[in-house]
């Protein structure tokens, strides 16, 4: 019986690994302009840390892989349609199920509302606590999403830079999007002290699977895997360190 148990398991090790040498050629992978998760052309020699998280589990998989960058909406075009391998920061989202597979989480984002310094308007603790308010997102994106979901009309705005302007402008009084690629774009605007954030949540980014592609199954159990081992080597909190 032990016996047999020990060739199942090689048999499924070797499965596994020949899976994925099958896809030795640089695996595809979407993104967008996302800082300081992943960066389309170096920031002061960074490319971004889940740029750089990814890249290097990959790396312990003996695996390269080729990141290409498109607006939010055609990266997510291109998993349902399974042209390419994986969605590089995503979060979770249940109207996803249908086309990606989720990987352990490979960072975090805290969603939250930005007003302008000395705002008089309600403090925004919680969605309720805005509502009837002008409030602004970046279109596409999750929190944009987030806030329909609960019933609110927010302004679009086209990407970040722009919310950001917008908010300064009072074209609205409140801006939700996440806090860690938000400040990034707002310390490079020179605005840190013209701005104010409230917390609303915590949640995970994953790099996202596309269902529609093959054999991503077994890659998704190497990548989890590889990634807990650059975890404990310290590599991964060696990269988040270099961001802060």
């Amino acid at each position: 019986m032990l016996k047999l148990m020990l060739l199942t398991f090689i048999a499924l090790g070797l499965s596994i690994t020949q899976s994925i040498a099958e896809t030795k050629e640089q695996l595809a992978i979407a993104t967008e302009h996302y800082p300081p998760y992943v960066m389309q052309q170096p920031i002061n020699g960074l490319r971004g840390f889940d740029y750089e998280v990814a890249t290097e589990t990959f790396l312990l998989l003996g695996q390269s892989i080729e990141v290409s960058f498109f607006p939010w909406k055609r990266v997510l075009l291109y998993a349902k349609l399974g042209k390419t391998v994986a969605t590089l920061t995503c979060a979770y989202r249940k109207d996803r199920e249908g086309f990606l597979l989720y990987s352990d989480p490979i960072s975090e984002f805290t969603s939250g509302f930005y007003v302008r310094k000395n705002f008089d308007g309600p403090q925004a603790i919680s969605f309720a606590d805005i509502k009837g308010q002008r409030i602004g997102s970046v279109v596409g994106y999750d929190s944009f999403n987030e806030l329909q979901d609960v019933g609110l009309k927010p302004i679009r705005a086209n990407n970040t830079k722009a919310g950001i302007g917008m908010l300064i402008a009072k074209r609205f009084d409140y801006l939700y999007l996440a806090q860690q690629s938000t400040d990034f774009i707002i310390k490079q605007m020179s605005l840190t002290d013209q701005l104010d954030f409230y917390p609303i949540s915590k949640k995970s980014y994953h790099l996202c699977f596309s269902k529609n592609h093959p054999g991503v199954k077994p890659l998704i159990d190497a990548f989890n895997g590889a990634l807990i081992d650059l975890k404990k080597s310290g590599r991964y909190q060696i990269i988040h360190d270099k961001y802060r």
